[in-house]
């Protein structure tokens, strides 16, 4: 009977997916997100446009037949290079948000579960960390590493730093809610049952903790790249992100900034592709909460 009673309570349940799909708002989100992953994946393909390729016949051109979105400066393809930037902004997005996942939610739960001085050890590292501004640090990071990783890995070598430095500041949240769930848990009915039937403590972490912090990483992981991808931004608006010949959606602004009375579409197509990428994601990450806590609902 207490066995019934763990499986009921850690089984997923389908009113999940229901509350999900109610959501419009979420539902057109999804789908927007979708079309960014595979025009970032499937457009370069698609459309022919050398990205770094000059066109110096059509400089600062106007969206046209041959350009549709117009070149840059140098006479580059502006829809060809935004492609490989959202590409980039992803790429660097799954990534950081992997290591979240591997390091920071993997430490707060067995911070959570475990306790005593490896909690005292894993909370005060993340203190630390919090004590920095985030994106401060991450500057500092790509500032102080990034020429010498560049010269010696390319241009893969600085998209890993930007993303290793982006994670260093954001690991700690992920981190800190996750113990603060397995917290909640490891006192919960069904995990006190598990133990007095012999459970032991890895069969309790993957049976039963991992499956019910599992919503709280997937959402808080969403929610979270709209700031990794507003921070690479960053980086690259300030030189420090990822360098020529790559495009970046960051540079682009930064690049098409003196040029904006000769050609304001320039500015205005990657600025427009970074809010739909942020505001997808968010929209995106507050429909998954929702659903996952209804309480949330207003």
């Amino acid at each position: 009977m207490v066995a019934a009673a763990v499986h009921i309570e850690t089984r997923p349940t389908p009113r999940f997916f229901r509350r999900l799909f109610q959501n419009r708002l979420t539902l057109l989100s999804a789908l927007l997100f979708l079309a960014l992953v595979l025009i970032a994946v499937l457009g370069p393909v698609l459309y022919p446009q050398n990205p770094t390729r000059p066109d110096y016949a059509a400089i600062n051109a106007f969206p046209s037949a041959e350009h549709l979105l117009g070149t840059d400066n140098l006479g580059r393809d502006t829809l060809a290079r935004l492609m490989i930037g959202l590409r980039i902004s992803l790429i660097v997005a799954a990534y950081v948000e992997a290591l979240n996942i591997v390091l920071g939610a993997t430490l707060g739960l067995l911070a959570g579960f475990y306790g005593g001085l490896f909690d005292v050890i894993v909370t005060r590292i993340a203190d630390m960390l919090f004590a920095f501004p985030g994106l401060l640090l991450a500057i500092l990071v790509a500032a102080i590493f990034g020429p010498a990783v560049t010269e010696q890995f390319g241009g893969i070598g600085r998209l890993l730093l930007v993303a290793g430095s982006l994670s260093l500041v954001s690991w700690p949240l992920m981190a800190r809610l996750v113990r603060s769930q397995v917290l909640v848990l490891r006192e919960q009915e069904f995990v006190t049952a598990a133990r007095s039937l012999g459970a032991n403590r890895q069969w309790i972490i993957l049976r039963h903790l991992v499956p019910n912090t599992a919503s709280l990483v997937v959402v808080a992981s969403t929610l979270d790249i709209a700031s990794v991808v507003v921070n690479e931004a960053v980086l690259s608006l300030l030189g420090l992100g990822i360098q020529p010949p790559d495009p970046s959606i960051g540079k682009m602004i930064t690049e098409a900034m003196p040029f904006l009375e000769a050609n304001a579409w320039q500015v205005f197509f990657p600025s427009a592709a970074l809010m739909l990428i942020v505001l997808t994601v968010s929209f995106l990450g507050d429909g998954l909460r929702d659903a996952s806590d209804p309480s949330s609902l207003t």
